[in-house]
């Protein structure tokens, strides 16, 4: 058991240690401390414990090597959602989570969130019960607190990459865990991108949006336009809450949240608006015009082709040491060249799940092509497979992967069955928590629960992959990403698939079966057989 460092058990947080635990801790280990290498991806298929390995791997680096003064002791551990967050803190005594200050209860004001009285207490005189509640026992910044000094902190994509390049709380610690890592180029994608609508720029700065506006006008009406009239939004708002005070707005209580979340929402974009000019590329951009619900309203959107020159220093460089971990690596190539990561700087490991692939059988039975050219054709015989699968399943839960809500509507006005439930753009996880918590043999027609979402044991016996999800070749951007990185089309789409069917297989004792209905999917495994692990392979049938 001893590794060269310390024994695992002694940083272990459970009594006993997988085989494919050890393999993964050995190998990361000797990457980043023996090679001091920077980056560690360790890609795990479900079920090898991938959240034990990064905590021992974090605890042992911490202790074993030197790092600059400008680095804090300890590690942070990113998730992709904040059910993950508190998965962590419940499975780690340890581990202090933190979300945004929306997530937490004000003591004093019952009703309020810790944002909501933060943004009273501007103008709350010093002294009293209230100013003294929420400036010295603030739910949310004792939490913070914690998470600040704790060694081993926990907390999610968008409120780590906000408070680090916005705040400057969160700063460089010895290891950087990032889990879900596959999700990585996205969220920093998100994290970049910006939007503003003609209906914004009208009501609240009484703006007019460019006339025919191009990528090169609306950037410089951002520049030259709106950028200053939000400044001077804020400066605004800012004066006349100290004009009037807070007696005259605690009459209007109502009036006055609506004009710190003004305030709020201004000062949050500002930031946002000054990190796009700075970091703006012409070339790595790409312009989007669309319609906003408001009466047809503009909307202007610019979002990076290439997230790898943000990376390091949105992200990496809050790490010495970086381990990122996934079932969906895939390829390293690619991934690397994404993130713009040195490959001779990084080493990568794949892992197989420890489950029997007898128990999580992927069988291909194909009705014909999904495509866009043969859909309406297909659909027919799709909808008869789908009833023959659910027939196969009566008295089991399960959950249809459709891709899009077409095929999900198609399929529920075509099967009729009581056994749906279908969510919409705004109900998803009040559907999910449904379908879990019902006693019946309930199916979940969704086009976007395929990661993120745990289905374990009675919760879903059979799943059914639609249609092969290649991305949408109608956005900018995936063209653009798709001719700037050769396997990145290919790569997203195997990626979703083998997360498909990862929902429903959780633990060891867990079963489920895996329909893959799209005749496509023939000629896309044949063509990127390289892309799918042997533990993936072993699964299919057919």
């Amino acid at each position: 058991m001893d590794n060269g460092y310390e024994s695992y058990l002694e940083k272990f947080p459970y009594e006993s240690i997988r085989d494919q635990q050890k393999t993964a801790i050995d190998f990361a280990l000797k990457t980043l401390l023996a090679e001091n290498k920077k980056f560690c991806v360790i890609e795990a298929g479900t079920g090898v414990g991938k959240s034990a390995v990064g905590l021992t791997v974090a605890r042992i680096v911490a202790e074993n090597s030197s790092f600059s003064e400008k680095t804090s002791k300890g590690s942070y551990f990113l998730t992709t959602q904040k059910i993950l967050q508190d998965q962590y803190e419940n499975d780690f005594n340890s581990m202090v989570s933190l979300k945004s200050s929306t997530n937490y209860k004000c003591n004093y004001h019952k009703k309020n969130t810790c944002s909501e009285s933060q943004a009273l207490l501007r103008t709350e005189e010093k002294g009293t019960r209230f100013f003294n509640s929420c400036a010295f026992d603030c739910v949310y910044k004792k939490k913070k607190k914690k998470f600040l000094e704790s060694p081993e902190s926990v907390t999610n994509f968008p409120y780590f990459l906000t408070e680090a390049g916005y705040s400057g709380k969160i700063t460089k610690r010895q290891v950087l865990i990032v889990d879900e890592a596959h999700n990585v180029e996205s969220e920093l994608s998100r994290f970049v991108e910006v939007s503003v609508s003609a209906h914004f720029a009208k009501t609240l700065l009484n703006l007019k949006f460019p006339e025919k506006p191009t990528q090169y006008r609306v950037f410089k009406w951002i520049v030259d336009v709106y950028l200053p009239a939000v400044t001077r939004k804020i400066s605004h708002i800012e004066r006349m809450i100290e004009q009037f005070g807070g007696e005259k707005f605690r009459e209007k209580l109502s009036q006055f949240k609506k004009i710190t979340r003004q305030l709020d929402l201004l000062s949050s974009h500002l930031s946002k608006i000054e990190n796009f000019v700075n970091m703006y590329d012409s070339d790595n951009w790409i312009f989007d015009i669309s319609k906003t619900d408001y009466r047809g309203s503009l909307r202007a959107t610019f979002k990076p082709i290439d997230v790898s020159p943000y990376a390091e220093e949105s992200l990496f460089s809050l790490g010495e040491k970086v381990v990122m971990m996934s079932a969906t690596i895939m390829d390293k190539k690619t991934f690397c060249q994404t993130l713009g990561i040195n490959e001779d700087d990084c080493g990568f490991i794949s892992i197989p799940s420890p489950f029997d692939p007898k128990s999580r059988p992927v069988i291909f039975s194909p009705v014909g092509s999904m495509s866009a050219r043969n859909i309406e054709k297909t659909l027919p015989n799709l909808a008869k497979a789908v009833k023959e699968v659910l027939d196969h399943h009566k008295g089991e839960k399960g959950i249809i992967h459709c891709k899009t809500f077409k095929i999900a509507n198609y399929i529920k006005r075509n099967v009729k069955s009581s056994r749906f439930i279908i969510h919409d753009s705004t109900n998803r996880d009040e559907m999910l928590a449904k379908h879990i918590s019902s006693n019946r043999d309930t199916i979940l027609l969704s086009p976007s629960m395929t990661e993120g979402v745990d289905l374990k044991d009675d919760s879903s016996r059979f799943q059914i992959i639609c249609k092969v999800p290649f991305p949408y070749l109608g956005d900018k951007l995936v063209k653009k990403r798709m001719h700037k990185f050769p396997g990145w089309y290919n790569l997203q789409t195997a990626k979703t698939i083998v997360q498909s069917a990862g929902r429903s297989v959780r633990n060891e004792d867990d079963h489920a079966a895996t329909y893959i209905l799209d005749s496509d999917f023939s000629r896309f495994l044949q063509n990127n057989r390289g892309l799918f692990s042997k533990d993936f392979l072993q699964c299919l049938v057919g």
